[in-house]
């Protein structure tokens, strides 16, 4: 039985049910992964995870309802999940921790094969010999952009284990993520030696392709992570264009019932339906599908969601025309992130010319859909969200921007039991509340080789979990056939206005159809360029913020080398012998310095952007003095007492307060005439066990607290007000 999640109900109801008996509330059934533990066909944990008979390490929480308990402290084996929760389409999720250590996964390698009936997903091995070249480069593609970020959470050898690596059709989904051994790191060398055996086992025109990769791998030409993602990218281009495929677009949006506005809004305009076709060696066709929720502000959502949608719009004008001008995967996602942080920056203008501040500033979320070829790019910022469906499952795939999600991947807590707490919604970045110096965009990109239907939609289709109570009977026939876009659009607005109906609500469809696929008749070798081989596996730190990413432009916050791929010219060991033996004096000293602070920065996250150049009045970093440690920039401390912000070291006139307990993470520092130097810090969150509550604190209002963001302080004031926090945070989450 199934206890119904309704607080005033809660009757029990067959586990075959979907809806309460009673009151009709939905029964989210959710099936779980057990971690650390094997159990036998109907054993039961906490008295409400009931093992399944055919695998028994599936278990079902028959009280939905209730909160999940977690300790204080979380152990050790936890906390990757939480920190790598950005990659929400790869890995699974934390749902609870049972007192003896056992560990439950939700959005687990697992589909319902018949209702009532869990399974686990087909491991990579057993679907390996059936998938076509694309497909088989497609995964191994997934798992070389998650090798940096699961090496830095130190469980890399996850994907040395091949039983662990999981299939959801032509997506890569891991089972768990073990720890590795201790002082063992993965090796991306022994990565080559377990593909080989799939590169023996490939299809004909990516055997040598894939043989030469794992040559690479082995004898350590390929030394990062990125670096392998490079190398796949080449076989990609070639096999990509031998799909055939047919998209089919609809939008639609409505105020709803109790609105008297509509402040969501769409591109193409609604009731748009559109058709596209790729085939082999054809033109690569492209469609665009946009979806915003604006957010007031003296009834300025509805033009904040129309602004963005404009600008963005102009801003791709150009790939639109002439998609065959972007080649690469990171030109795209570069030139999406360029047009979202214009959007933003354009309203953000507007604000700042009519003088709109805290919660009288207008902005928006956006999520969209970018199809090229057989490709989608999907971007967001904000809790608008994107879904993918296919036969057996729908899977939420992007990862709202609300203070829910920020503490998960700060590492203080379970998904669930945050979004349980009050204010967790509250989102932490949307498009037009500061400069885009602070925004990032969020940027994915698939591999359309499978028949599904990917939504966009607004939360006034999202709340309530009404995607995943309906994606059945609405989503499910689009998907075989049986009915088309434009019906299933209008019938989930529909769904909204009737079950949810307290907001607007914009919805979004792409329905993907596959053809047959022409396989190449050979991939070529790629050519690497000649590294100097170190001896053993490098790593070096990806951006940490939000999704997987391409590396980023200075345009775009994050400076790269402008051409990356070209070693650099070789030069004579002449001049360097000669600097060496001009250092010999001062060696001492150097190395001093060097190392004291070393020392710090080893214990650091990965970079963050540079202060800003466009921001009032930044300078660059001193470099030539050595600043305190405890506000050298990129460190983190904990605000022990109240603390005042300001835009910048001119603008006094518009004052945040940090309140005791805020993580906070020096940025930069800067020199003004009167010779008083300035700090820019940025807000990371709330420290564990401290602050105190804003709506509570006498004589501070809710408006004035910062709840994420960053502003500059006085050096003095600063270092009198904040303590080094006794461990060194693990990252600093926008």
């Amino acid at each position: 039985m199934i206890t119904c999640p309704n607080s005033s109900c809660q009757a029990l109801n067959p586990v075959d049910q979907t809806v309460c008996l009673v009151c009709q509330h939905h029964l989210p059934h959710r099936y779980l992964w057990v971690v650390g533990a094997d159990l036998q066909p109907g054993q039961q944990l906490a008295g409400r995870y009931v093992a399944q008979r055919a695998t028994p390490n599936i278990v079902l929480d028959t009280q939905p309802g209730v909160a999940n308990d977690a300790p204080a402290e979380l152990p050790d084996f936890v906390r990757p999940y939480l920190f790598l929760t950005r990659h929400p389409v790869n890995l699974p999720r934390p749902y609870a921790l049972l007192s003896d250590g056992t560990l439950l996964l939700e959005e687990a390698a697992l589909f319902e094969a018949a209702p009532g009936l869990p399974e686990l997903m087909p491991s990579l091995v057993d679907r390996w010999g059936q998938a076509t070249p694309l497909r088989q480069l497609g995964w191994l593609w997934q798992i070389a952009q998650l090798w940096q970020p699961c090496s830095d959470e130190q469980v890399a050898g996850t994907l040395l284990q091949l039983p662990l690596c999981r299939v959801d059709g032509s997506m890569i989904k891991l089972l768990e993520v073990p720890l590795d051994p201790p002082g063992q790191p993965a090796m991306l060398a022994t990565l080559g030696d377990v593909w080989q055996p799939l590169a023996t086992s490939a299809h004909g025109s990516v055997q040598a392709f894939l043989t030469a990769l794992c040559h690479q791998l082995r004898s350590g030409q390929i030394q990062t992570g990125d670096q392998l993602v490079e190398a796949i990218e080449p076989g990609l281009a070639i096999a990509l264009p031998q799909q055939t495929m047919t998209c089919d677009l609809a939008v639609m949006t409505d105020k709803g019932p109790t609105r008297q506005r509509n402040e969501d809004a769409c591109y193409p305009v609604s009731g748009t339906v559109q058709h596209a076709q790729s085939a082999p060696k054809a033109p690569t066709s492209a469609q665009l599908l946009m979806v915003c929720d604006g957010i007031g502000g003296h009834e300025g959502g509805d033009v904040a969601s129309k602004l963005a949608l404009a600008v963005i719009e102009q801003k791709l004008k150009p790939l639109l025309a002439n998609p065959e001008t972007y080649p690469d995967a990171v030109t795209v996602s570069l030139t999406l992130e360029q047009a979202i942080c214009a959007a933003n920056d354009e309203i953000a203008q507007q604000n700042d010319q009519e003088s709109r501040q805290a919660r009288d500033r207008m902005g928006t979320t956006v999520v969209l859909g970018l199809v090229l070829g057989p490709q989608l790019y999907l971007a967001h910022v904000g809790d608008s969200r994107a879904y993918r469906i296919t036969t057996h499952r729908c899977q939420q795939v992007t990862l709202d921007d609300d203070v829910a999600a920020r503490e998960v991947r700060l590492g203080y807590g379970f998904y669930r039991a945050m979004a349980d707490q009050p204010g967790t919604g509250a989102l932490v970045q949307a498009l037009g509340m500061t400069h885009s110096s602070s925004l990032y965009p969020n940027v994915q990109r698939f591999v359309l080789d499978e028949d599904s239907v990917f939504l966009l939609c607004s939360d006034g289709l999202s709340d309530s979990d009404r995607v995943e109570q309906f994606w059945m009977s609405d989503l499910l026939p689009l998907l075989s056939g049986q009915t088309h876009a434009k019906a299933a659009a209008r019938s989930l607005v529909q769904i909204a206005n009737t079950h949810n109906g307290h907001d607007n609500v914009t919805v979004g469809l792409l329905r993907v159809q596959v053809g047959g696929y022409q396989p190449p008749s050979t991939i070529p070798v790629t050519v690497l360029p000649d590294r100097g081989y170190t001896g053993r596996s490098q790593t070096t730190k990806r951006p940490k913020t939000g999704l997987p990413q391409p590396p980023r432009t200075r345009q775009t916050r994050l400076a790269v080398p402008e051409n990356p791929d070209v070693p650099a010219p070789r030069r004579s060991i002449w001049p360097v012998l000669l600097g060496l033996i001009a250092l010999v004096g001062i060696a001492g000293g150097v190395v001093t310095v060097v190392f004291s602070g070393a020392g710090l920065r080893s214990a650091q996250p990965d970079p963050l952007p540079p202060v800003p150049a466009d921001l009032p009045n930044a300078a660059p970093a001193d470099v030539t003095t050595a600043p305190p440690p405890s506000l050298e920039p990129l460190t983190y401390a904990t605000v022990a007492q109240s603390l005042r912000l300001q835009p910048s070291p001119d603008q006094a006139e518009s004052v945040t307060t940090l309140l005791p307990g805020t993580l906070i993470q020096v940025l930069g520092k800067q020199d003004t005439a009167d010779e008083t130097r300035w700090v820019q810090i940025r807000v990371c969150g709330q420290a564990r066990g401290g602050g105190a509550d804003a709506g509570s604190t006498p004589g501070i209002s809710p408006e004035q607290v910062l709840p994420l963001g960053g502003g500059w302080i006085l050096e003095s004031q600063l270092a009198a007000g904040v303590d080094l926090p006794e461990a060194v945070p693990d990252r600093c989450v926008n």
